[in-house]
């Protein structure tokens, strides 16, 4: 990661789910808590890949159709 913040955002967004995480694994079966750890896991990956994507720089927005019939009326 090239920034800092984006690596305390992580740990902010992470520190919940690691604290449920271990009151969960103490009190709940292994069964339940392997549920939940694949939760997360596919929770962090999918994060991992949200901030491997790059945006596209082609794409122009498109102006939606009731726009230009709002221009005409005018």
């Amino acid at each position: 990661m090239k920034k800092p913040w984006n690596l305390v955002a992580i740990l902010v967004f992470a520190y919940p789910f690691i604290t449920f995480g271990i009151k969960f694994l103490s009190t709940e079966s292994i069964v339940a808590s392997g549920v939940y750890g694949l939760i997360l896991v596919v929770l962090i990956t999918g994060i991992v890949l949200a901030f491997r994507h790059k945006p596209t720089s082609g794409a122009a927005p498109a102006k939606p159709t009731w726009e230009e019939s709002l221009n005409k009326r005018a």
